[in-house]
């Protein structure tokens, strides 16, 4: 069947929705061939408020790229941000007869599994962790090593049901499959984030249009993630509301002279825009003094997050920075400043990446890429070799890979 070896994502934001293809070689190399952009409909904070505004934005996305890159493709990742997204670790342990046996690792991971949902959630995302032996060694694959226990944790991600059928229902309009559904923050830390920062102790935020998202990430692996109700747009509504324009032009203001942190200002000059067809001045200072305030308060609300779940202390790398909210001037000096934290912008990471340069330079991409790149295991694809390799079961197999 036409465009079986191609692999596509949708990211789908308050603002853009994203359309990206690319040739998946037998190295697990991508090789982007095509893409698309296109303003966001449907969305709102993003959550999916219309099915049907959403799908024909998608659906003509997908025409576009068929008609730009002659690309043809029959299922799709797609992100997901839901406001009511809950995580916890799930830890199972069993009693190991000498050595640890495949049998073995699969009874752990079925303990540690074994969490209840209401009714209303879902499980999104089960995430291995690592292992521990006899209370105390902490290991990656422990077949055939000598025990008394054995302990496995596994980081499990729920989400709403109605998000996740709300999505399959607009994939179903537009005629194509659904491959898998991954939280946003997860997805874009796949594409930004290196092996480094995730073990030293990192948070990733995701400054969207609409929400901003976050994951924490330390030694093991995924630690926590969350959704703040607030982004970019609560910027530009605070700058409305402060200089009594419109959002529009309040939106450029923010785009052409916005600045996170006011004291970075070399001078302040004075601005004209608009109101009531009007001409009137402000000054960047007062402007950037509205731009900070608005932004300190998304950054309180994460901070006292990350304070309530103990994570604050254990941020050796500190904060990377990525979503469209994020490329404003200063953001960085804003965010080291309130933190007290190392801070640094995301930028693609290229180890399995190649195609069109537009597409790896461009931040609106990043998102997409994850979606791609995404496994299910930060440290999967040594981990599934070396167990299927010793006979571990199909069922196992298809928990770690990642089909949830």
């Amino acid at each position: 069947m036409p465009g079986n070896h191609y692999e596509a994502t949708i990211d789908i934001g308050t603002e853009n929705i994203v359309l990206l293809v690319a040739d998946k070689e037998d190295d697990g190399h991508f090789r982007i061939i095509g893409h698309n952009i296109s303003p966001s409909e449907g969305v709102k904070k993003g959550s999916l408020i219309s099915i049907d505004s959403l799908s024909r934005v998608i659906n003509k996305l997908i025409d576009k790229t068929f008609e730009s890159f002659n690309l043809d493709f029959d299922r799709v990742r797609v992100n997901i941000s839901d406001t009511h997204l809950s995580c916890t670790d799930g830890k199972g342990k069993v009693s190991i007869n000498e050595t640890v046996t495949s049998k073995d690792l699969d009874s752990v991971l079925e303990s540690a599994m074994a969490m209840s949902t209401p009714t209303n959630k879902e499980k999104l995302h089960i995430i291995k962790k690592k292992f521990t032996i006899n209370e105390f060694e902490v290991v990656d694959d422990p077949i055939d090593m000598e025990a008394e226990v054995l302990e496995s944790k596994v980081h499990i991600v729920t989400v709403s049901s109605s998000s996740i059928r709300n999505i399959e229902r607009c994939l179903e309009q537009c005629d194509i499959k659904l491959d898998k559904i991954i939280l946003n923050s997860i997805a874009k830390s796949q594409a930004v984030l290196s092996q480094e920062d995730s073990d030293n102790g990192v948070c990733l935020v995701d400054i969207g249009a609409g929400v901003t998202s976050y994951s924490v990430f330390h030694e093991e692996g995924i630690v926590r993630s969350g959704i703040i109700t607030m982004g970019g747009d609560d910027v530009t509504q605070d700058i409305a509301n402060a200089f009594d324009t419109s959002l529009e032009e309040a939106k450029r203001l923010k785009e052409n002279y916005g600045v996170a942190k006011s004291s970075a200002l070399k001078e302040d000059k004075f601005i004209n825009f608009t109101h009531n067809k009007e001409e009137h001045h402000l000054s960047s200072l007062e402007l950037s003094e509205v731009i900070e305030g608005a932004y300190r308060d998304i950054f309180e609300l994460l901070k006292n997050e990350l304070k309530h779940h103990n994570l604050d202390r254990i941020l050796k790398s500190g904060f990377v920075l990525c979503g469209g909210a994020a490329e404003i001037n200063s953001i960085e000096e804003l965010v080291r400043d309130f933190f007290s934290k190392r801070v640094k912008m995301g930028k693609i990471q290229r180890l399995r990446l190649s195609g069109l340069e537009a597409v790896l330079t461009d931040y609106r991409y990043a998102g997409a890429i994850g979606l791609l790149l995404h496994e299910g295991d930060l440290n999967k694809a040594e981990y599934v070799e070396s167990i299927i390799k010793k006979g571990v079961i199909g069922k196992l197999k298809k928990v770690i890979v990642g089909n949830f």
